[in-house]
């Protein structure tokens, strides 16, 4: 039997957004694909951050001093909130991504995935061969694979 690795489970769908993009056009993407997240790639395909929902929170809710600043405790929130993203809505992704990554090389046994998975609490771990993105492993891949290894599944199509 053949051992299973990263690209036995990887899917290779690429949807990912440059360093260079707007942050509207990156959330539109994450709302439009149903993703939590997505990796950032510089302009030679090369794996270089990860802009997820979190990050969009952190750079559109107003800082405490910010709401202290504001003439009224009591005036619309909400308004702030809105016009902070409308504003750094137009900036680039480079400037809010997460550039502390975790990813796999192709070859990387399943049992290192999983384990980084776990440790590191990632949804979705990208697989890169030479530094450029090759594909992506989700927990919901994983999953699958396991329920269908643990139903029998064919190996001999790997």
């Amino acid at each position: 039997m053949k051992k299973t690795t990263a690209k036995d489970i990887m899917d290779p769908d690429l949807t990912s957004v440059t360093e260079n993009d707007l942050v509207h056009d990156a959330v539109h993407i994450l709302y439009s694909h149903n993703l939590h997240g997505i990796h950032v790639l510089d302009d030679d395909w090369n794996l270089v951050g990860f802009f997820s929902e979190a990050d969009v929170l952190k750079a559109a809710v107003p800082t405490y001093l910010e709401v202290l600043a504001r003439s009224s405790f009591l005036e619309d929130e909400e308004e702030l909130l809105v016009s902070r993203f409308r504003a750094f809505g137009q900036k680039k992704v480079g400037e809010f991504m997460s550039t502390d990554l975790v990813f796999v090389e192709p070859e990387t046994d399943l049992m290192v995935v999983a384990d980084l998975m776990i440790r590191k609490s990632v949804e979705c771990l990208p697989v890169v061969e030479d530094g450029k993105l090759a594909g992506m492993i989700s927990r919901e891949a994983f999953c699958e694979f396991l329920m269908e290894e643990s139903a029998g599944g064919n190996n001999d199509e790997r």
